[in-house]
């Protein structure tokens, strides 16, 4: 019999004699807790005991979510699919980008950033002529890597970074598992050795972040163009949003002396930005007040600015702008937990890998004048810029 902890959203099942399952599930409400606890018990009665020990706890939460959300026909067509696996059929990739798409969706994930992932993917299949799950094969995985390493999609910088290609070759191996799951495919780990490396020059994009002379030249240069893509590059570098995000931001935004984002979200209420975590609040220094009150900013969207840096400044985009308030922050001694937290980064960890070499106290002695320099820099763009 299943344990389940409401208070944290954890299904536990220690069976005698079957391998131990735990696993987390949204807390939505108590109603689909208790439903997919329902579904985890009536589900491992339905499994033998072999049948049982094959599956991963994240693959059992996989099925079970999917079965609540179920209706009665889908559910029994689930059920046929794991109990009797031997009876192998296939299934149009399309529809199988769908049916994925639509159980990560449940699970939580963001709509937008999957449906990047699934039109990359639908232009792999498309240009390999793969239409169904039959068409999978050991190489399959290389070849995406191949034709994803080439296909830039217009990146400015003309390379596709090792961590965009390995964020999609684990949503093809995620698709592997799936049509295992569901009886698509016989092997649900014929892609798991697969592996990318980062290699500066090949698919490591290398982001510079700009210097204190730079940003002040690039936001003078910028603003004899366009007013109100200067006013966007600005708001860019004092923040550190993500270019997406500037459509989040209205004119009611701040509240309280800070810019919530994405809503206010507390608990488990969902979030419209790129991972749970977007959804943060940011201080409000005055040159973000001015900014609010001057308008441009919500006339003005991110793909104006990117037009304009591609035209008068090559090589420059709008994200480097994101890299450098991270630097300008670390190097002016603001906290890597606060920075990660401004950035909307998961962890710190993330935070750590991207910017801790500009981390002060990793520095020997003779860099008190850069750090010193860069607390004068963020003096004048968050207090003193516009008088």
């Amino acid at each position: 019999m299943a344990m389940l902890s409401e208070k944290h959203g954890l299904i536990r099942d220690r069976s005698k004699g079957v391998r131990e399952f735990s696993y987390q599930i949204p807390k939505d409400s108590r109603a689909y807790m208790r439903a997919c606890k329902n579904a985890h018990e009536f589900i491992c009665k339905m499994l033998t005991q072999s049948q049982r020990n094959k599956l991963a706890s994240r693959e059992l939460r996989s099925i079970v979510m999917q079965y609540v959300e179920l209706d009665e026909r889908g559910r029994q067509a689930l059920l046929c699919n794991l109990l009797y696996p031997s009876e192998q059929k296939h299934c149009l990739l399309p529809e199988l980008l769908e049916q994925w798409q639509k159980g990560k969706v449940t699970e939580g994930s963001n709509e937008k950033v999957l449906g990047q992932c699934k039109r990359t993917l639908l232009d792999f299949f498309g240009e390999h002529k793969l239409a169904t799950t039959d068409d999978f094969a050991p190489d399959t995985a290389h070849k995406f890597i191949s034709w994803r390493t080439k296909k830039t999609y217009g990146n400015c910088n003309g390379i596709t970074s090792a961590s965009t290609i390995k964020k999609e070759l684990d949503i093809l191996k995620q698709l592997a598992k799936f049509s295992a799951l569901h009886g698509y495919l016989q092997n649900g780990n014929i892609w798991d050795t697969v592996r990318i490396k980062a290699t500066v020059g090949l698919n490591k994009k290398v982001v510079e972040p700009l210097t204190a002379g730079e940003q002040r030249s690039l936001l003078q240069a910028i603003r004899i163009r366009s007013e109100a893509c200067h006013d966007v590059a600005l708001l860019f570098l004092i923040t550190g949003i993500r270019r997406g995000e500037l459509e989040a931001i209205r004119p009611e935004s701040i509240c309280n002396n800070v810019i919530t984002l994405h809503g206010s979200h507390v608990g488990n209420a969902k979030t419209t930005g790129k991972t749970s975590a977007a959804a943060r609040n940011i201080p409000v220094c005055p040159t973000v007040r001015k900014l609010f009150e001057r308008g441009n900013i919500f006339n003005t969207s991110a793909n104006a600015l990117r037009l304009v840096l591609s035209k008068y400044f090559k090589g420059m985009h709008a994200h480097r702008l994101r890299h450098t308030f991270a630097v300008n922050k670390l190097l002016a001694q603001v906290p890597l937990q606060m920075v990660s937290y401004q950035m909307g980064h998961s962890s710190t960890g993330i935070t750590s890998d991207l910017y801790g070499k500009f981390e002060p106290q990793h520095f020997k002695a003779g860099f008190e004048e850069a750090i010193a320099e860069r607390k004068l820099l963020l003096q004048w763009l968050e207090q003193e810029y516009f008088g």
